[in-house]
């Protein structure tokens, strides 16, 4: 595991421009990507005379087995000034990048402080830098992904079962959450979104005391968490009998879904054309502006993170991992989403989602 963290590290590096001595990265899904310890108060000094991960005494034994491969110092809050001073000094730093999208004010002004007469440069080059690294995934992160997948797709097979009238969608997301936990996940990926009747047409409904009724068309959207890594899956499921236009509406999601997929597994890589492959579909039978989010978004250490499947476009590269999920959210009645995550391949895609996707009626 080392080796593979070391080598992340090295990428880095070979990418930060030479004006720079190097990257202090504090914040704490970046310090895990790279050295593979998951730590809340982690300052790792990436930089072309080596690396330093400094950290405070809660963590300095866990931080000396899992980032073997480089020295690890402890700073106590009385001395930060001396400690991080000689960091510094030791390191020759004097242009250091730091991650401008995951940096406060306080903690900028602090580690000015704390680092000079190092300068600090905040132009958000490291943030774009880091994110072309960690969209390609590797096999590791990719097993870890399907494994989350596999526990989210098992877990809302068993809650299905518990489907019936007068149940609450609290009472489903509290069986989600649950049931993962004993099957093995670390997390929820997420806070549960079932959404029930009228509740469907809010994409990101909190499950509350609604119960569910006859007739109901019911989205589930949820994940897991296995080694770090997340799983984002929705199912929209009917109970009970449903009307010919809920029904309709359901076909068309998934018809612009696949429409979508499709666009992937052909090799298509383009961001806009990928969202328009789903939205013009909807747009076409006159629900165009009942879909108003984007068609996805990429899924790793982080439940969103680039790219963005959207109208803004760019390329999709190999390796990244995306999820398609196309709606339509028709103000107080209902909603339909359905969502799959699929891996970018040299000349297609593979989709991670084994779960059926026709409309099931329960």
């Amino acid at each position: 595991m080392a080796n593979k963290f070391s080598w992340r590290t090295n990428q880095l590096l070979s990418i930060i421009p030479e004006q720079y001595d190097g990257a202090l990265i504090m914040s704490e899904i970046n310090g895990r990507y790279f050295t593979g310890f998951n730590c809340d108060n982690g300052y790792f000094f990436v930089t072309r005379k080596g690396c330093v991960f400094v950290t405070d005494s809660r963590y300095t034994e866990a931080a000396q087995k899992a980032v073997d491969w480089c020295e690890v110092m402890e700073y106590s809050t009385p001395q930060m000034k001396e400690t991080f001073g000689g960091v510094a000094r030791k390191l020759g730093l004097n242009n250091i990048v730091v991650e401008s999208d995951r940096m406060t004010l306080s903690q900028y002004r602090m580690m000015s402080d704390l680092l000079e007469p190092a300068a600090l440069c905040e132009d958000g080059g490291l943030d774009r830098l880091i994110e072309s690294l960690r969209v390609h995934k590797d096999s590791d992160e990719i097993a870890c992904m399907k494994a989350a997948q596999g526990i989210a797709e098992q877990t809302l097979r068993h809650v299905y079962g518990m489907i019936r009238e007068g149940v609450t969608e609290a009472d489903l997301a509290f069986e989600f959450e649950f049931y993962a936990r004993r099957l093995g996940a670390e997390r929820l990926a997420f806070d549960s979104i079932v959404a029930s009747g009228e509740n469907g047409s809010m994409p990101h409904a909190v499950p509350g005391a609604r119960r569910i009724r006859k007739g109901d068309l019911i989205t589930f959207d949820v994940g897991c968490v296995v080694g770090g890594y997340h799983s984002d899956m929705t199912r929209t499921v009917a109970y009970g009998e449903i009307s010919d236009e809920q029904r309709r509406i359901y076909n068309i999601v998934l018809r612009a879904q696949q429409t979508a997929m499709d666009y992937l597994f052909a090799g298509g890589d383009d961001l806009a054309e990928c969202d328009a492959a789903a939205r013009d579909i909807i747009k076409a039978e006159g629900y165009g502006d009942y879909f108003g989010h984007g068609t996805g978004h990429g899924v790793g250490l982080e439940i969103h993170e680039f790219p963005s499947v959207s109208f803004r476009g760019g390329k999709i590269p190999e390796n990244a991992v995306i999820t398609v999920e196309p709606g339509i959210y028709i103000p107080g009645k209902y909603g339909v989403r359905i969502e799959n995550m699929l891996c970018k391949t040299a000349d297609g895609a593979v989709d991670l989602a084994e779960m059926d996707r026709e409309l099931l009626i329960l």
